[in-house]
């Protein structure tokens, strides 16, 4: 098992919250086709043929990082994604190629479904972690072996709790905090509704 750092910009959009909503990840590079059972050479191929200023070092970078996303990143690998003071962990599933959003508008074709399974806050991970975060590459490989990363316990869901949040991390606490307010609206239908989505979340 391996352990990833992702940007959350494919394509330069911000799509942090879809991928915590719809359980997916994504890097950019449209246009260049489903990348199942491509390998390295092939995707410089086609990096030259639609990228044509991509040559020398700029190629092995964009190369390196979708190949790591395509064929280095395997299933049950885990994935972090940094949000302000907190990291959301997740482990992945097969690449998969959406062609709908395979244009420079969406520009997130590539795809991994991810199940997320906690969201910490980042200064109680270990600094061989934190500092692997701190990568400004849009995928990155943790260079120590699985088990000095000491995130088992947030795999297994046994951690303590005064160190994660739910798993939609600062988007479901905002969220919390109005339904909690709501329950004091002085309209009795707001309360009611309020009340419902919570009783939902239980």
């Amino acid at each position: 098992m391996n352990i990833f750092q992702l940007k959350s910009k494919p394509h330069g959009t911000e799509r942090l919250p879809e991928f915590l909503e719809e359980n997916f990840i994504a890097i950019g590079w449209p246009r260049i086709g489903d990348l199942s059972n491509v390998d390295a050479d092939e995707i410089e191929k086609r990096l030259a043929q639609t990228y044509k200023a991509y040559t020398g070092q700029t190629m092995a970078y964009h190369k390196g990082m979708i190949n790591a996303f395509v064929n280095t990143m395997q299933p049950q690998d885990v994935v972090m994604i940094t949000e302000g003071d907190y990291v959301h962990i997740g482990q992945v599933g097969e690449y998969y190629y959406e062609e709908l959003y395979d244009n420079d508008t969406d520009g997130m074709c590539h795809r991994r479904p991810v199940e997320w399974l906690a969201t910490v806050e980042r200064n109680h991970l270990n600094e061989k972690v934190r500092e692997h975060l701190k990568n400004r590459a849009t995928i990155t490989k943790f260079k120590y072996p699985f088990t000095l990363a000491e995130i088992e316990p947030y795999l297994l869901g046994k951690s303590d709790s005064s160190h994660t949040i739910s798993p939609k991390g600062e988007i479901f606490e905002k969220a919390w905090d109005v339904l909690v307010k709501a329950l004091n609206s002085e309209d009795e239908q707001i309360r009611v509704l309020a009340a419902s989505a919570i009783w939902q979340t239980k």
